[in-house]
């Protein structure tokens, strides 16, 4: 190395210890500009990138340093970590099987590798390198904690909370706050699906006690109240919702509306989260306007035409439209804690909303006359993976039932659904007559039944007052509660629950013999 170079190099280190990102940057690229193969500059540029996320460039840098020493460890576990962030878990793997055959002893590889093999949904293979990293340094709290989500992908949840729960005791004093929110979270979601929600609610008690607590636990603690039926704490902590990462962000303007001081006033109320939300909280519009208030609507697009039949609201706005002139504006899942609402004071008064008569005369149309029975299917989810959606061939027992026409009501069908329809002639496509929301509800006013996961067609046909079985994950989201086969919301729906994490099968077999017994009753 020069001597200009190592003064430069030298320069880089100060200002980067400084915290002086910029200047260190810049000596960096002094000296490959001079010499574009210097290891330790395009390394530290390598290390700059990565920390101001320009992942892409951080991987040309490290990929250039490594060619000139390729066996250098912390060039190729930054390169690792690199790839990670870019989520490229192939081209991780490799690169950390490098580091860990380099320096065997390293614990921060192994970590890395796990979540690489846990990226290419190999469990298995991730849960053997964190034991082997947990070997090497027992109170290692990210080896505890990144253990105990292999065990969660395995479905081992009760190993899972141990695992945890050691992450916890082991935690240094001086732990990010997002890492410790990372594992109260990961406790509490253990004991939601091990359905202990009460220990959870006790975890973070404690927690608060000890610490500062964060907004983000305060909202896992208000879905845990919602989840057993203790509205009036969960509504009150559910506020916290804008602090969570990747939730809707709250309008200056919005807020919690004073019921007394409504009367005279116009409301703008504006719908937030998930069709499926705001087609549940849509029915406390009406309400605001008994109060006396001039209510509008804010809602996506395609609810706009379906919200226009509710009684009681003065205009539906869409994404696309100008918002009206207002006095007052209020997040639609605030309305629950604004009307103090507990099991007993649900506003569950059905149908609130309606199908236009002339799409659901078309729909019957369409149908044609007979003695079979029509019944609308949902059964999976635009949310990838998510543990409420299954494969319609896992709904055999169902499609097998006689005298019943099903009908798909999804708009999106992957490639394997699709071509186990194609030989399936008990169930019929109309992804391309559902043009909105509205056609939707008139197809459910048509049908006898309506059978779906999850999803905004099981709270659009329970708002419709239409029949409803809705077919749910062993723990299921907090606005289906704990242990019941109906819901306090919608008085039409019956609750059907996997007896088992992940377990379809069972459930549609519960589910076809309900139909057949309802079959057998009407005839």
């Amino acid at each position: 190395m020069s001597d200009t170079a190592q003064a430069t190099i030298a320069r880089a280190a100060v200002h980067y210890s400084a915290g002086e990102i910029g200047a260190a940057m810049q000596c960096a690229r002094e000296i490959v500009a001079r010499d574009p193969e210097h290891f330790d500059a395009l390394h530290l540029l390598g290390v700059l990138c990565l920390g101001r996320r320009q992942v892409a460039d951080s991987v040309c840098y490290l990929t250039r340093a490594l060619r000139a020493m390729p066996d250098n460890v912390q060039a190729n576990l930054n390169l690792g970590n690199a790839w990670l962030s870019l989520q490229a878990f192939d081209r991780a793997e490799a690169v950390l099987r490098r580091v860990a055959a380099l320096q065997p002893d390293s614990v921060d590889a192994l970590n890395d590798l796990g979540i690489a093999l846990t990226g290419l949904h190999r469990p298995q293979d991730a849960l053997a390198v964190y034991r082997t990293a947990l070997a090497l340094q027992p109170n290692r709290t990210a080896s505890h904690f990144n253990c105990g989500n292999a065990l969660v992908a395995l479905g081992h949840q009760e190993d899972a909370l141990a695992r945890y729960r050691q992450a916890l005791a082991s935690a240094p004093d001086d732990l990010s706050r997002e890492r410790l929110v990372a594992i109260l979270h990961a406790i509490g979601g253990a004991l939601v699906q091990l359905d202990r929600p009460d220990e959870a609610l006790a975890l973070f008690a404690r927690e608060q006690a000890i610490r500062p607590y964060p907004l983000d636990l305060v909202w896992n603690r208000s879905l845990l109240h919602l989840q057993i039926g203790d509205y009036a704490a969960g509504w009150r902590d559910y506020e916290s919702r804008w602090a969570v990462e990747g939730h809707d962000k709250p309008r200056p303007d919005g807020n919690i509306v004073d019921l007394a001081t409504v009367a005279g006033k116009r409301i703008l109320v504006v719908g937030e989260q998930g069709r499926g939300d705001v087609i549940q909280f849509a029915r406390y519009g009406p309400l605001l306007s008994e109060h006396g208030g001039t209510v509008y609507l804010s809602v996506y697009d395609d609810l706009k035409r379906l919200l226009s039949s509710m009684h009681g609201i003065a205009q539906v706005f869409g994404e696309s439209d100008n918002e009206p002139a207002y006095d007052l504006a209020t997040p639609m899942l605030s309305l629950p804690l604004a009307f103090g609402t507990t099991l007993d004071t649900v506003p569950a008064s059905v149908p609130y909303l309606h199908a236009e008569p002339e799409r659901v005369a078309a729909w019957r149309k369409r149908l044609g006359p007979g003695t079979m029975r029509h019944v609308g299917l949902v059964w999976s989810s635009t949310n990838p993976g998510a543990a409420r959606s299954t494969a319609l061939q896992s709904l055999r027992p169902v499609l097998d039932c006689p005298n019943i026409v099903f009908h798909a009501l999804q708009t999106e069908i992957d490639a394997a659904d699709l071509a186990f329809m194609a030989g399936c002639e008990r169930i019929q496509d109309h992804r391309t007559a559902l043009t909105d929301f509205a056609e939707t509800a008139a197809a459910i006013a048509a049908f006898d039944l309506t059978i779906a996961i999850d999803t905004g067609i099981a709270h659009l046909a329970g708002a419709l007052g239409r029949p409803v079985w809705v077919m749910l994950p062993h723990i299921a989201e907090w606005r289906w509660l704990r242990h019941r086969a109906d819901s306090p919301w919608y008085p039409t729906a019956r609750l059907f629950r996997q007896a088992r994490p992940g377990d379809w099968h069972e459930l549609a077999c519960r589910v076809a013999a309900a139909l057949e017994h309802d079959g057998r009753t009407e005839g």
